[in-house]
């Protein structure tokens, strides 16, 4: 439902820090933030995480669970004892990204550039915590000079002893029992008796990030499931998750990760990861009708995890995707659960079912889809229902104005099809409606979508992308499940992934 979609934006809350006024601060090295990193983190994060890092942007309120603000000096995955990250800690979870949240992976950019990266972000921290230090001496009557202030966050969140690591132990030799017992005295309260999760975590009281304990059987998990990864979580703990160290012997430690490993399917933790995916269109004499399933059937079809932008357990999580072309025209084939067809537009539906799929017009655009007036993206979309069609305007929030974001609501409508250039989110009203025809074949059966995209290889316009053999394009997909997205923006995504037509 859309009614809890976006509420008042919670403030961020700042980290209270009493500093002492040592006669001699102990030395720190001074970390500078990295250039490459800084120009990075401008490009493709601060327009979740802000570009100081305080998370107080405009999309950030459109999300959940919502981006963290680097300038509180809170992380969720660590491996020392002081709860501060290596930067080790970041390029990892850099490079594998957050599933279950709209951090996608980062894995397509190299070593140095994901290391510039961790570098700014614990910059955009030690300037975080520096201020709050000001401040709060100030308050204290004990004013700070900037360099004094900078010295101490530099001490405070230089990264402690990486935590004791023991050795896993094969499941088949694993006391399961004793396991168990450390599992329900340790983890059970947050994560409940069975491992997914407890009911009503979403109105726990929180910063306004929604800290969400995972459900370690659903693959959900903030970071691996390697004996290592849970060793971290358990022994240093998850300071941005409010999840504290537990208090454990290395062989207590050892036999709880073996428990909690038995609780998460094989290949669960990797299930959801946002890693970028290069899906290779097959080359065909012709291409089939968009109903002859078995000839789709014999192309092979890629899964893509897909994310809600407001997390909910019932919305779309994968789509698989069939692609082919035949010299002339491509085909896109793609395939998802959605356990209602929302095809009629009424009272309080506002949204049909659909899909888009978007085509970037560079190999490095902005990490979040939908394209800006500088670098816009080409997309093909089709909804259940036109919007156009119906009377009466609302915001895209529900009431809460963001902006001139405006659809139609009410009434009836008919499908549509339609290849349009978006210039960023706000662009989406004015050019529905704008773009070119574009064939789509849908039919909804047994609880799930099958829609067939299909358009020729070269550009109709200069709002289009051409598609070509052996020039990899990037793309990104949303669906809408109408029965829950009540507006635009409203809707699961993905990453961008490559799509190559084989020659």
């Amino acid at each position: 439902m859309l009614r809890p979609l976006l509420p008042a934006a919670a403030a961020i809350a700042l980290l209270a820090v009493t500093c002492t006024t040592p006669s001699s601060p102990p030395p720190a090295e001074t970390l500078v933030g990295d250039p490459r990193g800084a120009a990075l983190f401008d490009r493709h994060c601060a327009v979740c995480h802000g570009r100081m890092g305080d998370a107080d942007t405009s999309v950030a309120a459109m999300l959940l669970p919502r981006p963290a603000a680097f300038r509180d000096g809170l992380f969720k995955l660590v491996s020392t004892d002081n709860g501060v990250p290596s930067e080790d800690d970041l390029v990892r979870m850099l490079r594998r990204g957050m599933p279950g949240s709209t951090m996608f992976a980062f894995d397509w950019l190299p070593e140095a550039d994901l290391r510039g990266l961790a570098r700014h972000v614990m910059h955009l921290a030690i300037d975080g915590r520096a201020a709050s230090i000001a401040r709060t001496s100030a308050a204290a009557g004990r004013p700070l000079a900037a360099a004094d202030a900078t010295a101490e966050a530099e001490r405070q969140l230089r990264p402690g002893a990486t935590v004791a690591i023991g050795q896993p132990i094969v499941r088949e030799a694993a006391d399961l029992d004793a396991g168990h017992l450390l599992y329900e005295r340790h983890c059970a309260s947050c994560h409940g008796p069975d491992g997914r999760g407890l009911p009503g975590t979403a109105n726990w009281p929180t910063d306004g990030t929604w800290l969400w304990p995972r459900d370690l059987t659903a693959g959900y998990l903030r970071g691996g499931a390697s004996h290592r990864d849970l060793t971290c979580r358990i022994r240093a703990g998850m300071p941005g998750a409010r999840m504290p160290p537990a208090p454990l012997s290395i062989a207590e430690t050892d036999t709880l990760v073996a428990y909690v490993r038995s609780m998460i399917p094989e290949g669960a933790a990797e299930h959801h990861v946002q890693w970028r995916r290069t899906i290779r269109a097959a080359k065909v004499a012709q291409l089939p009708a968009a109903d002859d399933d078995a000839a789709y059937g014999a192309i092979d079809g890629v899964r893509l995890p897909i994310v809600p932008i407001w997390w909910r357990k019932d919305a779309v999580h994968e789509v698989v995707l069939r692609a082919a072309h035949d010299g002339a025209d491509v085909a896109l084939r793609l395939e998802w659960s959605d356990g209602t067809q929302d095809a009629q537009a009424g009272h309080g539906q506002t949204m049909g079912d659909g899909v888009a799929v978007q085509f970037a017009t560079t190999m490095d655009p902005p990490l979040l889809p939908m394209g800006s007036a500088a670098e816009p993206v080409n997309v093909w979309r089709w909804h259940a229902f036109d919007p156009r069609a119906v009377a009466g305007m609302t915001d895209l929030f529900g009431g809460q104005r963001h902006g001139s974001l405006d659809v139609a609501v009410g009434g009836a409508g008919t499908a549509a099809a339609e290849s349009l250039r978006l210039g960023g989110p706000v662009s989406a009203r004015a050019a529905t409606g704008s773009g070119q025809p574009l064939q789509a074949t849908t039919r909804w059966r047994d609880g799930r979508w099958t829609v067939t995209l299909r358009r020729q290889l070269a550009a109709r316009s200069s709002d289009e992308v051409a598609l070509a053999p052996g020039t990899p394009t990037l793309f990104a997909l949303a669906v809408w499940d109408g029965a829950i997205d009540r507006s635009p923006a409203s809707k699961s995504i993905t990453t961008w992934h490559a799509l190559e037509l084989q020659p």
